[in-house]
């Protein structure tokens, strides 16, 4: 009797930790089809590079054409003329400021992406110029590539590319935010 009642026990707690684990499982595939999703409904168009240096180009003929338009009010007064030597001279700066804009690019790094993955991710984008460098200097570090939204610059350091990949992801609210103000 004692060596069937060990059976019975074991063979119902086995189903019990079988159901329990199976569940577990259920509700992690549907959490990963849900992030699936989220990152799709937040795709937004991407431009190739040509793209976007001629939208730069069309922006900063419209800044150009904007200050052409602005007359530039001459005095003969001694007290005005170092008014105007300080405009002249705020306009350089403005305009170098306008002519080198920071590209700011937000990628998704999707759950289980591998190393080679995320590097390819991260070149397509411009991110970083160098996969293999990339790679190597992640696995010297001995760092995780974290799954989430990040905010990368163009032509960062591998270093800061690091640094920002495996650090604290953006919520999705945050990525959508820095895409709808990049418009």
């Amino acid at each position: 009797m004692l060596r069937n009642r060990s059976f019975l026990i074991g063979l119902g707690t086995g189903i019990i930790i079988g159901a329990l684990l199976f569940q577990l499982m259920l509700s992690g595939e549907q959490s990963r089809e849900r992030l699936g999703l989220i990152g799709k409904e937040t795709e937004e168009t991407l431009y190739t590079s040509d793209e976007v240096e001629s939208m730069l180009q069309a922006e900063r003929a419209l800044i150009q054409k904007e200050q052409e338009k602005q007359p530039v009010e001459e005095t003969n007064s001694p007290i005005a003329t170092p008014q105007a030597e300080v405009s002249q001279t705020a306009e350089p700066t403005e305009a170098l400021q306008t002519e080198k804009p920071v590209i700011e690019h937000v990628i998704r790094i999707e759950v289980g992406s591998g190393l080679a993955k995320t590097a390819k991710l991260l070149a397509n984008d411009r991110v970083i110029d160098d996969e293999a460098g990339f790679v190597k200097q992640m696995k010297k570090s001995a760092k995780v590539v974290r799954a989430g939204y990040f905010l990368f610059h163009e032509n960062s350091t591998v270093e800061e590319v690091i640094a920002v990949v495996t650090g604290q992801p953006l919520t999705q609210a945050e990525a959508e935010l820095i895409i709808s103000n990049k418009k």
